[in-house]
């Protein structure tokens, strides 16, 4: 007889301060502090000094003793704990709810998931265990109406921020994954001394429950206008303006350039004598909307010309971004010299 008061929390540890139920056997939390949820402080006690195990390293726990038995799931991205799922009742657990990690770091615009995200995602097998654009991770996704929020933090790149959302992973046979995800934002220093702000994250597959709504499949209006004002042959972007970071293709990516940021494809980059003319389009967006050419890296390795458009986008009333139309111009690629 299955334990009725008994389900799996996933408990987020996105670092040594932060321990908080965000999922209950599938079901969303909102960063529900572990004291709220489990009135009794023995509960709460023995919660912490799983984590404390899983921090050490172990991977999975299953004990039984006076009756209980007690279950946990660590979810990593390489040696870094995001959170775990963790059990304790009378009978032995249900299965444990799909779940993934993830990081992106918001300063270089790239993201990591764990083999569980990955496969759940369905990434293709050789882009396992390598950061990714940021854009491409987008590109797999279908937001919801929060969107502009999300897009404010990872410009903006506050520590201590929070952010929850339901949005439908793409797999490769087309079908979509609806997941929920939270994440924290922290300040990191890598080892040459450089800070670096990062979101750490976990994904829960939410489509397995009917007592939870699936992630709206929802075309914002916002994408419907581009879309209709989009020519052939033309694409679109959102840049982050500081960094001069690609976030997300609005729609389809350019054919035929380096994106991505995966080891498969040349690295992302703009010319280096074009440079001067990117900053000078990125400044003058406080004036008016701006046009150029850039050669940007193609594929092949090779340098391709796009003529650029950029329009400053408000995400909200205090953040700002830029919105490229690029068309490719094929008969003027170069080679490299």
């Amino acid at each position: 007889m299955a334990d009725k008061g008994a389900q799996w929390l996933l408990v987020e540890h996105f670092d040594d301060s932060s321990l908080s139920i965000i999922n209950m056997s599938g079901r969303p939390e909102k960063f529900t502090p572990i004291g709220q949820r489990l009135k009794n402080r023995g509960a709460e006690d023995h919660v912490r000094a799983v984590m404390k195990e899983l921090r050490r390293g172990r991977d999975n726990i299953a004990v039984e003793s006076d009756g209980r038995f007690v279950h946990a799931r660590a979810l990593r991205v390489n040696e870094s704990l995001h959170g775990a799922w963790y059990w304790s009742g009378r009978t032995p657990p249900p299965p444990v709810p799909a779940a993934g990690a993830w990081r992106i770091n918001l300063t270089t615009m790239t993201a990591l998931g764990s083999r569980e995200w990955a496969e759940m995602a369905d990434i293709p097998q050789e882009f396992w265990g390598q950061e990714r654009s940021l854009a491409a991770m987008f590109a797999q996704v279908d937001t919801d109406s929060a969107e502009s929020v999300a897009i404010k933090k990872i410009i903006t790149a506050e520590a201590g921020t929070v952010h929850q959302g339901k949005w439908s992973v793409a797999r490769q046979d087309g079908s979509k994954w609806p997941a929920h995800f939270s994440c924290r934002i922290y300040r990191e220093t890598t080892p040459d001394g450089h800070t670096h702000m990062v979101a750490r994250g976990l994904s829960v597959d939410i489509g397995g429950d009917p007592n939870v709504s699936a992630a709206p499949e929802i075309v914002l209006l916002e994408h419907r206008v581009l879309d209709a004002l989009t020519d052939p042959g033309e694409y679109r972007a959102l840049v982050d303006l500081k960094s001069l970071r690609l976030i997300r293709w609005m729609g389809a990516p350019a054919p035929g350039i380096a994106w991505q940021k995966v080891a498969s494809e040349p690295e992302p980059e703009v010319h280096p004598d074009d440079r001067s003319t990117m900053i000078d389009m990125a400044k003058g967006l406080a004036r008016q909307r701006t046009t150029g050419r850039l050669r940007v890296r193609a594929l092949d390795g090779t340098w391709t010309w796009l003529n650029v458009t950029a329009s400053l986008v408000a995400i909200d009333q205090e953040t700002t971004a830029a919105l490229l139309q690029v068309k490719v111009i094929d008969d003027h690629a170069l080679t490299n010299d």
